[in-house]
């Protein structure tokens, strides 16, 4: 029983050194593109909360203290990247799609970023909270 507790704890404390992102995170700024250029948010007029388990992320976002929008789904880490599937939430757009974000830890941020095409998508800072 002994040599079964300590095999779970070492696999359980391999993930966790292993996978910097679980936990909960606060959204801090990001820049996103449209037809026009980019368009920059800041909280608090936007608020994030984005959890990150071992195998799903999800997130509720706020805007001006009214609901916005709120999703999430799967996810790996791969080479750097956060590759993430939407299988749920209300932008249809997202549903199914799967995004490669670059993605770097810096203290208690996580800035990551997404391109597509040679052109930057969106690039968000996060601060962890957990």
């Amino acid at each position: 029983m002994k040599s079964l507790l300590l095999a779970s704890l070492l696999i359980t404390s391999h993930l966790v050194l292993a996978n910097p992102l679980l936990g909960s995170w606060e959204f801090v700024e990001g820049k996103y593109a449209v037809e026009q250029g980019y368009v920059t948010a800041k909280a608090p007029e936007l608020t994030s909360v984005k959890l990150i388990t071992a195998t799903h992320f999800n997130y509720i976002t706020q805007k001006n203290g009214q609901f916005h929008y709120a999703g999430g789904g799967q996810y790996t880490l791969k080479n750097q990247q956060f590759v993430e599937t939407f299988t749920y939430g209300n932008i249809e757009s997202l549903l199914g799609k799967t995004m490669a974000f670059d993605y770097k830890i810096e203290g208690d941020l996580w800035h990551h970023s997404l391109t597509e095409n040679g052109k930057l998508v969106e690039a968000e800072v996060w601060r962890k909270i957990d």
